[in-house]
């Protein structure tokens, strides 16, 4: 009996040492799970961080790509549903007032073929010097159409001080003018002062 009971206590010694080492075991790959599963969840968040990051940066390039167009597009219509005033020549200033207004322009200039100014926007300054530069762009346009024989609708120089002038040429009853436009704005576009133009030209064409 001594025997088959140092046996039993041999076996059931053996048996708790092998569960106290399963435990052991078991309790070591709970925490490798635990470890394991925390790496993943951070892995997951910077994931996302970084998708939300890029998908930031994204919006933000294709914002930036698109910004002139819409400022664009802003000037073109807000300057083509400008009201005018049938048949008064003499809201030619203030239309010049709201188109400058509209496109955020310095100075707005209406000059005639012989470079002399019509009219210009109350607030415009410096309406002799742009009025020169406005004629020897015209005749700049004017001698590319003379060579080229393609007739130049308007003309962009922008300086060293960022400051660009637009000119735009046009008729009205056989007559070149030149409506010309100064900006700090780097997006301005050839046409600009396109939506403008009807405005202008019925101005032009009413009445004193």
């Amino acid at each position: 009996m001594s025997g088959v009971g140092a046996a039993i206590l041999l076996l059931t010694a053996g048996y708790l040492f092998g569960a106290r080492q399963g435990a052991v075991a078991r309790d070591h790959l709970r925490r490798q799970v635990q470890v394991q599963a925390a790496s993943l969840n951070q892995l997951q968040d910077q994931s996302s961080h970084d998708a939300s990051e890029r998908e930031t940066s994204l919006r933000s390039a294709i914002q930036e790509v698109l910004a002139p167009l819409v400022e664009r597009e802003r000037i073109s219509l807000d300057l083509a549903q400008l009201a005018t005033r049938p048949g008064r020549r003499r809201e030619l200033v203030p239309l010049l007032d709201r188109i400058a207004e509209v496109g955020r322009f310095e100075t707005v200039l209406l000059t005639n073929e012989e470079g002399l100014p019509l009219a210009a926007n109350t607030a415009g300054h410096h309406t002799e010097q742009l009025a020169a530069a406005a004629t020897r762009l015209a005749l700049v346009a004017e001698k590319i159409a003379d060579e080229n024989h393609i007739a130049p609708l308007s003309v962009m120089l922008r300086d060293e001080s960022e400051t660009t002038t637009l000119c735009r040429i046009f008729r009205v009853q056989d007559q070149t003018l030149t409506l010309t436009a100064l900006s700090n704005d780097a997006r301005l576009a050839s046409v600009a002062l396109d939506p403008a133009l009807a405005k202008v030209q019925v101005a032009l064409t009413a009445p004193a």
